[in-house]
């Protein structure tokens, strides 16, 4: 209890240096980037996650129900498989206990929970139902309380076995705040390919942990098996790897007594109580992230503070010597002024090449994908894609979800760090542009039917697990993630993809043509979403650029005019702006040092460091 308490207070300690930071940019009239810093350390802006991976008959979804304490929530059975992700996720506005969302690549339907297994088994009732044109890809559990609080669980495909795109989501922890749980059992050591996915997870293994489920099946040897799992993972990554044995039987039954010391003895004797304690300690070192990124913004807007007050200093001190430069820096902003409307030119010029660039990415990773898939129906054949098409089509789904996502992604980085950094040093400036331009994309409507938008407002971490964060906000980010998902702008890309049960059937020739004419879809919908992306920043920017442009003539000429006031001013009212000056000075240099010792502290070892 003590190390907590001292995590807390080091905690409060981080937020008062924030909040006085922020105090002290509001007092210079700097409420942009005060909103800004209090926004990013809002921690409901940040997604907490759990996704178990794992190979079939591991017990994955019986873990599932474990973690969150409540039994058959995710369909389990001896020969029981799952067909799609399920996602297990807070949902208290309103209670929808009892339901599931199945999200169809074009649309979401809701269905009662108790016949979620109909649709997301290998022998569920639709699944096996020929006579279907399409069915779910993805199905969300909303639930009011789990043993988890607000954190959702990723329960993965039984069918497929270890996706190894997800072991970049290891590494890519920190950001979303996300666990990765591999779920093995206690029959024998780690196979070939666990290790193998562990491995490619690379040294970011703080983010992952080794269950070993089915213990109480295998009493005698799950201990030793549990100590193999470590030695092994020592040897292969140079490093320890958090493994745990866990009886989810155990865990689950002891989750249906009531609250009290023989619950607790049961679900500890079971492991639940240590995995859970694991995990929601890894998640929990990711809740410094908002602060830092809010301590960060401050120490933006102080030291630019800082720079505007050492200016000043510099006028009053000298004003003879500083008045040239100020007269010649104003005559330069003057001088882009007039010049504003060629570089509207410039502009046009550098973001119709920003696209081209864009659109040269996209295609580049859809013929990929068009090749891999082509590959992979000409190897396997049409019976084998037959046996799983609910794998198959969530598999083109996601590849084109992420294929999508790192063009537009690239573009938003490209119209950073070329157009809006260069121009403008408030942060505030760029969060707004990539707010406004995600709100622009989701209301773009790419040809095809209408589809529904009904969503739980889920941030899925698999469609960023690639990485191509940049200089993006996250924000941006989970919006381009609603951007692009289930009924969302591309709607014509997913309805195009849910033909996919039909060509399957249909035969070789058909499904290959399908997969032409959606990628040809895919590639349409995203040069239009860059279209509107470019139609939406211009715009802003250029707008912005004015503003930018028309408040520094000002501030300049208020120093011109400061300037020429001091030197007709007598020596003691001189010295006594000077002192004024250098008293704020002092303040703000206070509050940096302050803010950069806490951001220091944060990236050594956390608040409590």
């Amino acid at each position: 209890m003590e190390k907590v308490g001292d995590a807390q207070d080091a905690h409060a300690v981080a937020r008062a240096a924030m909040a006085a930071g922020i105090k002290l940019l509001r007092a210079y009239r700097m409420d942009d980037v005060a909103d800004l810093a209090e926004a990013k350390a809002d921690r409901d802006r940040q997604v907490r996650s759990i996704v178990v991976v794992g190979e079939i008959e591991r017990g994955k979804s019986s873990l599932v129900n474990a973690l969150v304490g409540i039994r058959e929530l995710s369909p389990t059975g001896v020969d029981v498989a799952t067909t799609v992700p399920i996602s297990i996720c807070p949902a208290t506005d309103p209670p929808l206990d009892g339901t599931a969302d199945l999200l169809f690549p074009d649309r979401t339907e809701q269905v009662p929970l108790s016949t979620l297994h109909e649709w997301v088994t290998t022998d569920g009732r639709h699944v096996r139902n020929s006579a279907l044109d399409s069915l779910p890809t993805r199905a969300n559990i909303p639930v009011t309380a789990t043993a988890l609080g607000d954190v959702t669980v990723i329960d993965t495909p039984g069918v497929g076995g270890l996706d190894p795109s997800l072991a970049a989501l290891v590494t890519a922890s920190a950001q979303q705040a996300c666990v990765v749980v591999v779920v093995c059992d206690a029959s024998s050591p780690l196979t070939a390919p666990e290790m193998t996915f562990i491995e490619q997870a690379g040294g970011s293994v703080d983010g992952l942990i080794v269950a070993v489920t089915k213990i109480d099946k295998n009493i005698r040897r799950w201990k030793a098996i549990v100590e193999d799992d470590r030695r092994l993972l020592r040897t292969h990554l140079g490093r320890d790897v958090t493994v745990m044995g866990v009886s989810s039987l155990r865990a689950v039954a002891a989750s249906e007594l009531p609250a009290g010391p023989d619950r607790e003895c049961r679900e500890i004797a079971s492991g639940i109580a240590d995995l859970r304690a694991a995990i929601l300690g890894r998640l929990e070192l990711a809740e410094e992230l908002p602060i830092l990124d809010a301590l960060q913004t401050v120490r933006g807007g102080l030291g630019r503070l800082q720079d505007r007050i050492g200016r000043e200093l510099r006028t009053v001190r000298d004003a003879e010597a500083a008045l040239p430069d100020l007269t010649e820096q104003l005559a330069r902003l003057e001088s882009l002024r007039e010049q504003s409307r060629e570089w509207e030119q410039y502009l046009a010029r550098d973001l119709a090449a920003m696209r081209q660039r864009a659109i040269d990415d996209s295609d580049r990773r859809l013929e990929g994908i068009r090749n891999s898939w082509t590959e992979r129906i000409n190897k396997n054949g049409m019976e084998v894609l037959r046996r799983s098409p609910q794998r198959f089509t969530a598999d083109m789904q996601t590849e084109l979800q992420r294929a999508m996502m790192a063009s537009l992604t690239g573009f938003l980085n490209e119209l950073y760090t070329q157009i809006v950094e260069p121009r403008f040093d408030d942060p505030t400036v760029w969060e707004d542009i990539c707010a406004q331009l995600t709100v622009a994309l989701g209301g773009q409507k790419i040809e095809g039917p209408q589809v529904a938008s009904k969503r739980h407002g889920i941030f899925d971490p698999t469609i960023v697990s690639m990485g191509v964060m940049g200089s993006t906000s996250l924000a941006g980010v989970i919006g381009l993630s609603s951007v692009l998902g289930v009924g969302a702008a591309v709607g014509a890309v997913w309805v195009s993809v849910n033909l996919g049960f039909r060509a399957m059937r249909t035969g070789k020739t058909n499904l290959l043509n399908w997969l032409r004419e959606t990628v040809g879809i895919t590639k349409t919908a995203t040069a239009r979403l860059l279209e509107a992306a470019i139609a939406q920043a211009r715009p802003d920017i250029v707008v912005r650029y004015r503003e930018y442009l028309r408040t520094s003539i000002d501030d300049l000429q208020k120093q011109v005019k400061t300037a020429r006031d001091t030197a007709a001013t007598s020596a003691a009212e001189r010295d006594k702006e000077i002192s004024r000056l250098t008293g704020n000075a002092d303040v703000v240099a206070k509050r940096l040092r302050q803010v950069d010792t806490m951001i220091e502290r944060m990236h050594t070892g956390g608040v409590g460091a």
